[in-house]
């Protein structure tokens, strides 16, 4: 993941932004932090969705409605640099009834609205990229309009600063050398955060055995290439999460 490329597109999207139609906002019905939490009695299932390279829209949106009658807990739909446009992520919105995360970087309020104007009920926050008020600002503004926050983690210092915040949701990035899961620094942090607080697994889980290890400590995990290659997403997601 080009992180820097990321983080140029989010900030470039502030221009497109001016002159936003406010009185078009409504808050999110749909309750993303109560469908991943499960007191670390379970693991919830988060669908990711588009990528690079794009995904047709139509594809996007049948795909999204299979993993939404296969009952996962919320649709996590890539945006951005790698990711689909926000009509897109609108689109699915209208499709689903399942909560959707916005899977981008969010830097700026302005973004909150017309993520929410675009049917995301939840946002990605990244706690290693913002200061503490600005971060503390996103979290206030996405909950006036019930969104939930999920602060993307990589290390303790930034756990901290996401602990301070008490209506965010945790969103743990640990990483190993190849770009994939780092189960055992995953497992580190999340045993420092309080069991009360939600945590999301961020990086894609790919097997049951890394599902039964996140168990008891986690409360939900993305789920991506896995479901994609599935013939019965059903019996993947039983096999994955059951273990």
């Amino acid at each position: 993941m080009d992180r820097a490329r990321i983080l140029a597109a989010s900030r470039a999207e502030l221009k497109h932004l001016v002159g936003q139609r406010l009185s078009e906002v409504t808050p999110s019905r749909r309750d993303f932090a109560q469908f991943v939490d499960t007191q670390k009695q379970d693991l919830a299932a988060i669908a990711r969705l588009g990528g690079e390279p794009r995904w047709p829209a139509a594809q996007l949106i049948e795909r999204a409605q299979v993993y939404d009658d296969a009952d996962v807990a919320a649709l996590a739909v890539v945006t951005g640099a790698f990711g689909q446009p926000l009509t897109d992520l609108a689109a699915v919105a209208d499709a689903t009834t399942a909560p959707i995360l916005r899977d981008d970087l969010i830097v700026d309020p302005r973004q909150l609205y017309h993520s929410r104007l675009h049917g995301a009920d939840a946002v990605l926050l990244p706690a290693t990229d913002l200061k503490s008020d600005a971060l503390q600002e996103l979290v206030v503004v996405a909950s006036s309009l019930h969104m939930a926050s999920v602060v993307e983690v990589f290390t303790a210092a930034h756990l901290a600063a996401a602990l301070r915040l008490p209506h965010a949701l945790i969103g743990l990035r640990c990483l190993g050398a190849d770009g994939g899961l780092d189960i055992t620094q995953t497992l580190q942090l999340a045993r420092e955060v309080p069991t009360q607080r939600t945590v999301v697994c961020l990086p894609e889980v790919a097997s049951a055995t890394e599902c039964a290890r996140l168990r008891g400590t986690c409360d939900a995990v993305v789920i991506g290439e896995t479901l994609l290659t599935s013939g019965d997403v059903a019996t993947t997601l039983q096999e994955l999460l059951s273990a």
